[in-house]
């Protein structure tokens, strides 16, 4: 059976976290040697910090130099900037309500990549993105259409997301902030489509970083509660 190593992490909010995610990477320098991709759940800089990013892909490129690296955008990426980010690291694979395909050995995988959903947008969201209500239903619905689509293809699928699409990995988190934190049309979508493996960050509080969702496994890879990166062989 033909091993792909994927790597995630997300919430690094560089440079706040960046000494330490380094640090992480030089221990775990030789399994990073190995791995296939390496996942970006959102929120790898600190308000738009566009700049802030380069420091931090250097050490990805650097401890994983074999790795292709895969991001979607979380909330500190800030919509108005997605174009300076992909036009600064074309070197990233940047998924945005899109997928892309990863072939080993004729081993099919495919990552769809999204911001997320939230129950209650956020009054900031409320105020300064026209329809966000209307957004978060549409990437819920183009995700379960696509994820079913590449399941019929014969595809291994991870979705790949900043914001939660379960309330199941937002324990320690203040329930009363969970709406701003998840999204339950999102998790219908996945437990229609049924995609193999759901990664996401954004909840630094977690205590509990992995769950199963009807058999689908979902992990919590956000940095500040796991104070490590998620290395999954599949």
């Amino acid at each position: 059976m033909v091993e792909v190593i994927v790597a995630a992490t997300s919430d690094v909010h560089s440079p706040r976290y960046l000494l330490e995610f380094i640090a992480v990477l030089s221990r775990r320098r030789e399994e990073c040697r190995t791995v296939d991709l390496f996942l970006w759940a959102g929120d790898m800089v600190e308000r738009g910090n566009v700049q802030a990013l380069r420091p931090l892909l250097e050490a990805v490129r650097s401890s994983c130099p074999k790795a292709r690296i895969v991001a979607v955008f979380g909330n500190e990426e800030y919509m108005d900037r997605e174009h300076k980010f992909m036009k600064m690291y074309p070197e990233v694979i940047w998924l945005n309500d899109t997928y892309m395909t990863f072939e080993k050995a004729g081993r099919k995988i495919a990552i769809y990549g999204t911001r997320g959903s939230l129950d209650e947008p956020t009054p900031w969201q409320r105020r300064h993105i026209p329809a966000i209500r209307r957004i978060y239903h549409e990437r819920a619905v183009r995700l379960e259409r696509v994820v079913r689509e590449l399941k019929e293809k014969g595809y291994t699928v991870l979705t790949l997301m900043h914001y939660a699409p379960t309330r199941a990995t937002l324990e320690g988190e203040d329930p009363k902030i969970w709406p701003y934190m998840a999204s339950r049309e999102m998790e219908k979508a996945i437990l229609a489509s049924k995609p193999d493996i759901v990664i996401h960050g954004h909840a630094h509080n977690s205590v509990k970083l992995e769950a199963q969702l009807d058999g689908i496994r979902v992990y919590n890879v956000a940095f500040p509660a796991r104070r490590d990166i998620l290395v999954i062989r599949l």
